[in-house]
């Protein structure tokens, strides 16, 4: 899914950003197809039209309809960009990639005597197709005069009675750790608890995202034509997940009487890696030449192998004199962190119907159900290590409206496509929805043994982002936006 970059908007206290949460479980499951310039084209409706290769990845018995060997390459290019609104204040960062939505081969194997009833054909396919793109930058900025995230970091320990310096280190060591050891955290021996200098804000606050990586699924597809009318195909998918993250936050003394405190820096990063498996099994049933029906399963994809690693650091500046003649700064590097563990995607379901109209064109539907509550992870040999994160995923998420519209009509050997798609929102109830809107157009031309396809693909999604605990920031409200152009070429034999 292109985008979510990460930024998945996270709705939790920044102590969650090294730990795995319900956010990476959501940004691993939930997907936006890419593929082929024709799939683009057409909304990614294709789950009941067939002899494309992207279908591989959401209903391989399209796999059947393919007449003859085929061999693609779809590279890419996208443009994301990111307009966010913090305390009043508007900006916008972009980022451009270029990439690969497929590449993919389909061997045509059809039977000595094709002019009796039973199987016409039976294709094998290989290849890879995108899933989800992670590219983006964000960057937001504003004035909070009313906390600072060391506030939350305060409240956190201040929830802890008796937690000692030791305690903090062990329980806290990429981020409250940091704050504490420079002196941006310290306890108040006088009122005993734990405060910083600027607990009721006074502040510039200023955070930049930068994301990047894909999911890219290798896939090996069967499928088979029965009496041209029924048509089947199973997909064995591997899915590569690559993720990383940098992120830097700062804040900068706003108000001239928060004492002694003069900035901070927080510097984050997170690589994530991970290989899976999945299993897709498909039909499309053709009860009459102008229309045709789909429907597809997927398994749950299970990463036995997620890795993930990181490291953070923090400097603090201050202001040693009350006329602030001269600074002491502090800084602190965290323990490299790295952690092994497994994640289970939702199961998937996709119900599909096209109307054939003779040879002029096509209309296209399709429903994609997952329920992403049904997200696990898991810890090998400790069954209670993420009973808390799961419990999160079952409260938080839940199975969106998902729905993809497509058309294509024919002008001679030229073709013009067009398509929307609406992904809904994951979340039960809230502050955030991440409600995702898609809408393409594209051209083909088809040739005897080969075709060339381009598409353009606009993806909105619009969100709330929190810096911290909710009920102490107000939100960035951040609107991400991505432009993908692809180009197909195709070769027949």
């Amino acid at each position: 899914m292109k985008r979510l970059m990460i930024i998945i908007l996270i709705i939790s206290a920044s102590t969650a950003m090294f730990a795995q949460t319900s956010a990476d479980a959501l940004r691993y499951s939930r997907i936006l197809y890419q593929g082929t310039a024709r799939y683009q084209g057409l909304g990614g409706a294709f789950g009941a039209i067939g002899a494309d290769f992207s279908a591989v990845q959401t209903n391989p018995a399209g796999l059947g309809l393919f007449n003859s060997s085929e061999f693609t390459i779809s590279p890419s290019a996208m443009m994301e960009k990111s307009m966010t609104d913090f305390y009043g204040e508007s900006n916008r960062d972009n980022k451009f990639n270029i990439g690969l939505g497929d590449l993919g081969l389909v061997i045509h194997m059809a039977p000595a005597n094709k002019s009796g009833s039973g199987f016409k054909a039976f294709n094998i396919g290989i290849g890879v197709n995108r899933e989800n793109n992670f590219n983006g930058r964000t960057y937001l900025e504003g004035v909070n005069n009313t906390s600072s995230l060391l506030t939350s970091y305060a409240n956190i320990l201040n929830n802890q009675p008796g937690i000692t310096s030791q305690m903090i280190a062990d329980q806290y060591p990429f981020d409250i750790a940091l704050a504490y050891n420079t002196n941006l955290v310290y306890y108040d021996t006088i009122h005993h608890r734990f405060t910083n200098d600027a607990t009721n804000g006074g502040v510039i606050q200023r955070k930049s995202i930068y994301t990047s990586g894909s999911i890219n699924e290798y896939d090996f597809s069967f499928a088979g034509n029965f009496n041209n009318r029924l048509y089947f195909g199973a997909t064995v998918g591997v899915p590569v997940i690559r993720y990383y993250e940098t992120t830097r936050y700062e804040e900068i003394k706003q108000d001239p009487t928060v004492p002694f405190f003069r900035s901070m820096t927080y510097n984050q990063t997170l690589q994530t890696n991970g290989t899976g498996i999945n299993l897709k099994i498909g039909v499309i049933y053709r009860p009459a030449d102008w229309v045709r029906i789909g429907a597809a399963i997927h398994t749950p994809t299970y990463f036995g192998n997620m890795r993930d690693s990181w490291n953070s650091d923090m400097t603090s500046v201050f202001d040693s004199l009350p006329k602030a003649i001269y600074s002491q700064s502090y800084s602190q590097n965290s323990p490299d962190g790295f952690y092994q563990y497994e994640l289970t995607t939702p199961f998937r379901a996709i119900g599909s119907v096209a109307f054939i109209i003779g040879k002029y064109g096509l209309i296209s539907a399709e429903y994609e159900y997952a329920d992403y509550s049904q997200a696990r992870l898991g810890a090998t040999g400790d069954t209670s290590t993420f009973s808390g994160v799961n419990k999160e995923i079952q409260n938080k998420y839940r199975a969106p409206l998902n729905l993809r519209f497509g058309t294509e009509w024919c002008i001679g050997n030229f073709r013009v496509r067009g398509g929307i798609g609406y992904y809904g929102s994951p979340y039960k109830s809230g502050i955030n929805t991440g409600e995702e809107y898609t809408g393409s157009i594209g051209w083909g031309y088809r040739g005897k043994h080969a075709f060339v396809d381009m598409a353009y693909q606009f993806t909105q999604m619009k969100s709330d982002y929190y810096l911290y605990d909710p009920t102490l920031v107000d939100p960035s409200h951040n609107t991400l936006n991505s432009s993908t152009i692809t180009a197909t070429l195709g070769l027949r034999f």
